[in-house]
């Protein structure tokens, strides 16, 4: 049945909760205000930040038991994601109704690879290699540069603490899907370190519905993982510290062809990627902190079909970042530096196309009494060129200043009040030059206003927010030539709340937007009007037990036909127990209904699943 965000179940979770809160248990304190460095580019506590944040610890995603980077970011506010299938199929994600090529996603502070139209590369790392993520919602381009628009999201790779130790986990459920990991990490004298490694796989389901696609193979599309990561850095004296880190990654994900010629016809995505980064950490004066940073990855993805080659394409990236902070005065800091970003893509012996960006930023943030005050400015230069197989040439280029104004005010002790001001914009990638060179970047002008709440065990959050985006790029129903459309627009409010209540832990997000295309006065694709979640979990006697439930309402399904997606609500069930000080016993139910619900027309979602996790953690 279509329907809008499901009142009706959140309500149900609601009286849940009130009968949970019967039962005695030990409470737990709930981090709600930890420091955070993403809105400004410094460290602050979560509840000082101009700009909207949410932090996703270690501990969350070990409780949530996610089985990927999507499921664990579905429910934070300004987060929708689509997918076309099951484990490693495409998955796009939306920030604050923006598109999928508008989002930003960092590594240990390192830009994420983007393949030639612009798609992220890395929507399936592991989550075994996370130790922290931290979601900055809306327009961060002054701090960011090119695609920083609807968001962004910063991952923090794990890093080695305490004495050296092993770590693992081992997990196995529905579909036949078993994943696991080991790893070693900690510190010796001066240096920390992490090594992991880890695989896994699933029988998976049959991606597309074949009574929408007649011509796909209706077989179960398995996945398969494995990835291997190290992390190391090094203080050589007490102003500078080396560090080097390394990641590779490879997977093969089979998937339905919806205009297969035969529905034996089989598909499959390999794709192997690699990174590798070093850099140096000084503390040039007593107040000023210096980072030079110099990271390259690629990517080769290759796509086969009935076991022959079909396509092969690939790419390589080089970042070298330099970034600074400097206190100029007490409770004034600057931050400045430099993004050079040089990419290269590939199609077997059809196309070549670079991308050379650099990029320059710097800001302000100033603290007076009950208020707060950020500034920031930065400029991008970027130069696009591709090659086809006859040689003819296409170049195009864009010069763009992005900035970001904002002011915060304590109103009292626990109530403050934040404004802020950007804009931002999104240059359009090496393959949408190819087939139309003369493209302009889109523009974007952001305004948000925010309440806040802090106390002792509660983080309360609103926020109303505008964007408008002018001359954006959008493909003909073939995907065969581009053009600056014109103006979209979103609007809306958030709510995020995370509190320790009777001693449970509660996380709510409520989103209400209007994503909408004003030139051609439709909806915006994919994404949902009312959507949000309410996470519960609460410790009994050496067990934690939880339920989350996620609702969203109807979308359209795409620009170029007339399908809206119904309206769906998801519920998951989790519980822990501590065997011992070293092994944690986990259970997960996902889709405890086994609702049957579309993330793209025609393409299949999981159902029903449960999942168990043997976790091996030495204190």
């Amino acid at each position: 049945m279509k329907k809008t965000l499901s009142l009706r179940a959140t309500a149900s979770a609601i009286s849940m909760a009130s009968f949970v809160c019967l039962s005695h248990s030990q409470t737990q304190v709930t981090e709600v205000n930890p420091v955070v460095v993403s809105a400004s580019r410094l460290e602050q506590p979560l509840s000082q930040v101009l700009s909207s944040v949410s932090v996703i610890t270690r501990q969350d995603i070990e409780k949530s038991q996610a089985p990927t980077l999507a499921e664990l970011l579905q429910g934070e506010a300004a987060v929708e994601f689509g997918r076309n299938g099951g484990m490693g199929t495409t998955t796009s994600f939306f920030l604050r109704g923006q598109e999928s090529t508008s989002v930003l996603v960092l590594v240990d502070g390192v830009r994420v690879q983007t393949d030639r139209i612009a798609a992220l590369t890395m929507t399936d790392m592991p989550l075994s290699q996370i130790e922290r993520i931290e979601i900055l919602r809306g327009n961060a381009g002054a701090l960011y540069g090119e695609s920083a628009i609807g968001g962004v999201i910063n991952i923090q790779t794990r890093q080695g603490k305490g004495a050296p130790a092993t770590y693992g986990a081992l997990s196995y459920g529905t579909r036949n899907t078993a994943t696991y990991f080991v790893g070693f990490g900690g510190k010796v004298e001066d240096m920390k370190f992490d090594l992991n490694a880890g695989q896994a796989t699933t029988k998976g389901f049959s991606a597309i519905d074949p009574v929408i696609y007649s011509r796909a193979n209706a077989d179960n599309d398995a996945f398969r993982n494995a990835h291997i990561g190290a992390k190391a850095e090094k203080k050589i004296n007490r102003d500078i510290n080396l560090g080097l880190r390394v990641n590779v990654n490879n997977s093969h994900t089979e998937y339905d062809n919806a205009y297969g010629v035969t529905t034996s016809e089989i598909n499959q995505f390999r794709v192997k990627r690699n990174s590798a980064g070093a850099f140096i950490k000084t503390s040039i004066f007593d107040h000023w902190l210096s980072n030079l940073d110099f990271s390259n990855s690629n990517y080769l993805y290759e796509d086969m079909k009935n076991g022959n080659l079909n396509n092969r394409y690939f790419g390589e990236q080089n970042v070298l970042r330099w970034t600074n902070t400097y206190e100029l005065l007490p409770g004034t800091t600057g931050v400045f530096g430099i993004d050079l970003n040089r990419e290269t893509f590939g199609q077997s012996s059809t196309y070549d196309l670079t991308r050379n960006t650099n990029g320059y930023f710097g800001g302000l943030s100033h603290k007076h009494q009950k208020w707060d005050f950020q500034a920031n400015l930065r400029s991008d230069n970027i130069k696009t060129s591709h090659v086809n197989s006859s040689s003819s040439v296409s170049n195009n280029s864009t010069n763009t200043d992005s900035t970001l104004l904002g002011a915060g005010y304590q109103l009292s002790e626990v109530l403050r009040l934040s404004a802020t001001t950007s804009s931002g914009f999104r240059a359009p990638s090496g393959y949408e030059i190819s087939l139309s060179p003369t493209l302009v970047a889109e523009t974007h002008n952001s305004q948000e206003i925010g309440l806040s709440y802090v106390s002792n065990n509660t983080l309360l959050r609103t926020n109303y927010f505008t964007s408008i985006t002018k001359n954006a790029i959008t493909s003909n129903s073939s995907f065969t030539a581009y053009s600056n459309i014109g103006e979209v627009e979103n609007k809306g409010v958030e709510i995020t709340a995370k509190t320790l209540l009777a001693g449970n832990n509660v996380k709510i997000t409520l989103v209400s937007q209007d994503p909408w295309n004003v030139t051609t006065n439709t909806a915006l694709a994919r994404r949902a009007r009312e959507y949000g979640s309410l996470d519960i979990s609460r410790p009994i006697q050496g067990y934690t037990f939880g339920a989350k439930v996620y609702a969203a309402g109807k979308r359209k399904n795409s620009d170029y036909d007339s399908v809206w997606l119904g309206g769906y609500s998801l519920w998951s069930f989790y519980a822990s127990h501590a065997v011992n000080r070293e092994l944690t016993a986990r259970v997960r139910l996902e889709n405890a209904a086994d609702h049957k619900y579309q993330l793209a027309n025609g393409y299949n979602t999981p159902g029903r699943g449960i999942y168990a996790t043997l976790q091996y953690h030495p204190q």
